[in-house]
């Protein structure tokens, strides 16, 4: 299957030739949808049997490598994403006359890459910031006047913060992190409330991701894969 731009000429073309042209780019994108949705849950099911101790293919290591090398794939496609959007887009004359696109200015943005992932937390989430401890609500309201930080998705209303967050890497241990928006949305997904032995709770879309440490090797799995033993990361 090779994807094409418009076959036709949107200026000159009948209306049904615009609509059998528009029915055949949808189907287009069901195709590469389908396809994208396929090789998704083929990867979530590898890391799912390996991260589980009751699979008799069981390794950690596998399983931290598959979210590993997700995660350096999103950082590379917003590299390229970048990379041409912001350098290379305004000089790309072929593409603009397929488009046909009369003009076309450089664009001035830092980054063209709204977000890679959607988990979520609820907004009475108590968050570590740089300017002390707060709900996430809170973060985002006190941010607001700094002004938008883009177009996010439909529903979706982000804001630009100066403050960092705390965060854990194995390298850095804890440290504040810049934020790069903060965004605001409905969520209709199913949620999840985790409470660990001490009192602590948080309250997470069923896709996010937790940091657990399994038989004292640290990994990244969903809620729902938690099992009796794990040990989640936490702020004292």
């Amino acid at each position: 299957m090779k994807f094409e731009l418009c076959k036709i000429d949107p200026y000159t073309a009948s209306i049904e030739e615009v609509e059998e042209e528009i029915k055949r780019l949808k189907g287009i994108k069901e195709i590469y949808y389908g396809l994208e949705q396929s090789v998704k849950i083929f990867i979530n099911s590898c890391y799912g049997a390996c991260a589980s101790p009751y699979f008799v293919g069981y390794n950690i290591y596998v399983a931290e490598a598959v979210t590993l090398q997700g995660q350096d794939i999103i950082l590379f496609t917003n590299k390229i994403l970048d990379d041409y959007l912001l350098n290379k887009w305004h000089l790309d004359t072929e593409t603009h006359q397929k488009l046909r696109l009369t003009k076309v200015s450089k664009i001035l943005s830092k980054t063209m890459v709204i977000y890679n992932d959607t988990d979520s937390l609820a907004g009475n989430s108590i968050v570590k910031t740089d300017d002390g401890d707060m709900t996430i609500e809170k973060f985002y309201n006190d941010n607001i006047n700094n002004g938008s930080a883009g177009e996010t998705l439909s529903g979706h209303e982000s804001v630009n913060t100066p403050n960092k967050i705390l965060n854990w890497s194995e390298e850095k241990s804890l440290y504040f992190a810049p934020v790069k928006r903060i965004i605001r949305h409905k969520v209709t997904k199913a949620k999840w409330k985790l409470k660990t032995k001490s009192g602590k709770e948080v309250i997470v879309t069923n896709d996010h991701s937790m940091i657990v440490f399994r038989n004292g090797k640290k990994t990244e799995v969903k809620p729902s894969e938690i099992i009796r033993g794990d040990k989640i990361l936490c702020v004292k």
